[in-house]
């Protein structure tokens, strides 16, 4: 199977989650390890990297578009200054999990907009989340395959026991992109 768009969750896959579970200001986030490299890589061979985010801390009041914004454009920075690398585009849903979004991860709302926006055959995409409700989305949009990140902390997997099963598992973003390069030969 061939790779021709990622999706990736951000907080988890790209950064790290924080002790309140939201990134509330740019000068909170902190990258992974080897991210950059990785998001680098997919750039250079022309896999468009697409960001679908759930980010309810707007809805919840806690923070601001405007702190959202500027905590995408840290990440900006932070990718081109690590590795030149960088997004394609960003999606987020500020919606609050009540709110019955179709936008909403575990809803497929915001990758099928980035499908479209990407003209994205989603059975030759994936999505990588370190969540359920990543694997949920990717699932509900019909991508290609699904992969869970251990990086978030793998609170959410445990003994292998997952509902829904992810295709695959890997301990970080830059082995499910080692993966990916691999389908591409």
């Amino acid at each position: 199977m061939i790779i021709t768009g990622v999706f990736l969750d951000r907080d988890g896959v790209l950064n790290t989650h924080t002790p309140n579970g939201y990134v509330l200001k740019s000068e909170a986030l902190v990258m992974l390890p080897g991210v950059a490299e990785a998001v680098k890589r997919l750039n250079e061979v022309g896999v468009p990297v697409l960001v679908v985010s759930n980010q309810q801390g707007v809805g919840k009041g806690v923070m601001t578009r405007d702190d959202l914004a500027g905590i995408e454009q840290q990440m900006r920075t932070e990718l081109d200054r690590l590795a030149g690398a960088y997004i394609d585009r960003y999606y987020y849903c500020t919606d609050l999990k009540d709110a019955c979004s179709p936008r909403r991860k575990p809803e497929p709302g915001m990758l099928l907009e980035a499908a479209a926006d990407f003209g994205l055959d989603l059975a030759s995409t994936i999505f990588i989340g370190d969540s359920p409700t990543d694997i949920a989305a990717g699932y509900a949009a019909k991508v290609g395959k699904t992969a869970l990140v251990l990086s978030g902390g793998s609170r959410f997997y445990h003994d292998g026991i997952w509902d829904p099963a992810p295709d695959f598992v890997f301990p970080d973003l830059p082995t499910a992109v080692d993966w990916i390069m691999e389908q591409r030969v």
